[in-house]
C-alpha cells in the first residue's frame, strides 16, 4: 500500500498497513525515543515542556509512547493518563490492570466460542489429585484418551 508520511509528506510503501511514518521519520523518532528514555532514566519526573525543549518531543509523541508502554509517567506527574475502558488513572498503556484482565478474558472467551467444540477439549486442563501432590498437570485431549503411564488402582 502506498502511503504519505504524516510528518514529512514523503511517499512510502507499507505492505502490512502498520505505519504512518516513512522509514526515515521512524528512524528519527526511534532515536529521539532512545534519547528521551535515557534522559528520563537519569531525571525521573521531567516535564513534558523539558522534553520538548531538549529533544523536540511533541505531546502527541509522548502520549503515543505512553500508550505503547515505551515510557511511563511517574506518580504526581502533570501528564494524566487514563484507562480507555474505565477512566481510572494509569502510568502507562491503554488499560488499568483490572480492565486489561477483563479484556484478555473476553478475548479468550470469544476465541473459545469460535473454536469447534472438538478442539476446545485440547485446551482443557485437568489436575489429577495424585498428580497435584507432585505438582504436575496433564492435558486432557479427549475423554477416551488415557495416559500411557497411568495404571489403574489394584483392589486390596
Amino acid at each position: 500500500m502506498l502511503k504519505s508520511c504524516i510528518q514529512c509528506g514523503k511517499l512510502f510503501e507499507d505492505y502490512i498497513d502498520k505505519y504512518s511514518l516513512c522509514p526515515d521519520c521512524r528512524k528519527n523518532e526511534e532515536a529521539m525515543l532512545r534519547d528521551v528514555k535515557d534522559y528520563l532514566w537519569v531525571n525521573p519526573g521531567a516535564t513534558e515542556a523539558k522534553l520538548w525543549e531538549l529533544f523536540g518531543a511533541t505531546h502527541k509523541q509522548i502520549m503515543k509512547w505512553l500508550r505503547e508502554q515505551r515510557i511511563e509517567v511517574t506518580p504526581g506527574s502533570a501528564i494524566k493518563l487514563t484507562c480507555q475502558r474505565c477512566g481510572s488513572m494509569i502510568t502507562t498503556g491503554k488499560y488499568c490492570k483490572d480492565c486489561a484482565n477483563k479484556v484478555a478474558n473476553n478475548m479468550h472467551e470469544l476465541q473459545m466460542s469460535l473454536m469447534p467444540h472438538e478442539e476446545r477439549n485440547i485446551f482443557s486442563m485437568v489436575i489429577d489429585k495424585k498428580m497435584a501432590r507432585n505438582g504436575s498437570m496433564h492435558f486432557l485431549q479427549n475423554a477416551d484418551d488415557h495416559r500411557k503411564d497411568h495404571k489403574p488402582k489394584k483392589d486390596t
